[in-house]
């Protein structure tokens, strides 16, 4: 046996210790009706986590910063798919041949339909879709090793509590009811940056950007590109 597969066998032990371990942790994937518990668990996993927050600079005062809303989480992870006649004792989850795993993966990834991607013992229960999906071969050992990324996956047709509006087949956005308009605006700004932007433009200060939040029932700052503010007229005479 060669010194890289005596690695590569030392590298899995320790992926089972470290990832299945005693407590058998498995990561199990969902698709379609389909269920695929991942062989070998890594020993990694790594979630990512952002959010649209923006720095502003207000005048006569300094850096500010805006809160934003939560981008898509990504999920990412390693390890190989474990040819069944090897026997060896770190597998945990399904027992199929390599390639039946890679056309599996492929085959949700290209049919393009959300992922239910769960790790036991962990925070992570997520609807997810395979961003990439890249494999190789490289000890002659028949095994494939892999790196899978996801990235998180939200329904936009979810309904809403009391909400019967049907959903248009072309477009997958909700119909309008017939017959509803939208009511005249009072007096308002045309176009703004951003929020302060706003404020600065109705008011001529900055300061009354709170006003305008209220009235525009604004729940994030960080918005870009600020169309149609309804503007306070009371505020605006003070």
């Amino acid at each position: 046996m060669s010194f890289l597969s005596i690695w590569n066998e030392l590298n899995n032990l320790g992926s089972f210790i470290l990832g299945g371990g005693v407590s058998h942790r498995q990561i199990i994937l969902s698709c379609g009706g389909e269920r695929f518990v991942i062989p070998v668990t890594p020993k990694t996993y790594k979630v990512e986590t952002e959010q649209t927050n923006r720095v502003v600079d207000i005048l006569d005062t300094g850096e500010a910063q805006l809160f934003g809303n939560r981008k898509l989480k990504r999920l990412s992870f390693s390890c190989f798919f474990p040819q069944p006649n090897h026997a060896y004792p770190f597998v945990v989850g399904d027992d199929r041949a390599p390639s039946e795993c890679v056309e599996l993966l492929e085959k949700w990834k290209e049919g393009k339909k959300a992922v239910r991607v769960i790790i036991t013992d962990s925070p992570v229960n997520l609807m997810m879709s395979i961003k990439s999906f890249d494999y190789r071969e490289q000890d002659g050992s028949r095994d494939i090793y892999y790196e899978l990324k996801f990235i998180e996956w939200r329904d936009l047709n979810t309904p809403l509590a009391n909400n019967e509006k049907q959903v248009e087949k072309l477009t997958g956005l909700k119909k309008r009811p017939v017959g509803t308009t939208i009511p005249p605006r009072p007096s308002s700004i045309q176009r703004a940056r951003d929020i302060l932007d706003a404020s600065r433009k109705a008011y001529g200060k900055y300061k009354y950007w709170r006003s305008l939040r209220d009235k525009n029932n604004l729940k994030y700052l960080a918005l870009k590109n600020l169309r149609q503010i309804v503007v306070d007229k009371e505020q605006k005479k003070s």
